[in-house]
């Protein structure tokens, strides 16, 4: 009897073991078995795809902002070196003359060193005063670290010919270079 109760012991395990669905009878990998290794490349395929995707579009996005902030900067630099050039006064020529010459460079600032120290003498003896801003500014054109922009400022302007205040509006082409990283005015032109 003993030997009986082994027997349908070892009946009851082998019936109730699950089979592996996954290799069929004759050894190969059943239609499950290859759908599933499938399914399971696909979704590891799809998972590098969108953490591609997700480190192009950080890529770009970081990129973008990088552009703008410098296109702003450009811009800034503009406005900085005609509010130099406008906002004069009697009483600080020389380091008005001074900050201009800071925020130029190339053609501009040859222009500016040889004639800066007779224009703050002439701003002085006409007792000049300019009070100068920025009404607009945009960028019109950029190309590598340069750009060119376009900025209207205008300016409350007396002098000892005209004591009284006289209101004037300028429109210039602001050239940008970069130079040892710092953006400098490299040309200056009034726009008609």
């Amino acid at each position: 009897m003993a030997a009986a109760a082994d027997g349908a012991a070892a009946m009851t395990e082998v019936d109730t073991a699950v089979p592996d669905s996954s290799v069929a009878d004759d050894g190969t990998r059943s239609s499950w078995g290859r759908n599933r290794i499938l399914l399971s490349a696909l979704a590891g395929a799809a998972a590098i795809a969108v953490v591609a995707c997700a480190v192009v579009a950080t890529i770009t996005y970081l990129g973008d902002r990088s552009r703008e902030s410098h296109r702003q900067a450009l811009v800034e630099a503009a406005c900085d070196g005609v509010l130099a050039l406008i906002d004069l006064h009697t009483g600080t020529a020389d380091d008005d003359m001074a900050q201009l010459r800071e925020r130029s460079t190339g053609a501009f600032a040859q222009e500016l060193g040889d004639g800066s120290a007779g224009l703050a003498a002439s701003i002085r003896d006409s007792a000049v005063n300019s009070d100068g801003r920025i009404d607009s500014a945009a960028l019109a054109s950029e190309s590598g670290e340069s750009g060119v922009v376009i900025v209207a400022a205008s300016a409350q302007v007396g002098n000892s010919g005209s004591p009284t205040a006289t209101p004037r509006s300028y429109r210039l082409r602001v050239t940008i270079d970069e130079v040892e990283g710092r953006l400098l005015m490299s040309g200056v032109e009034l726009v008609p």
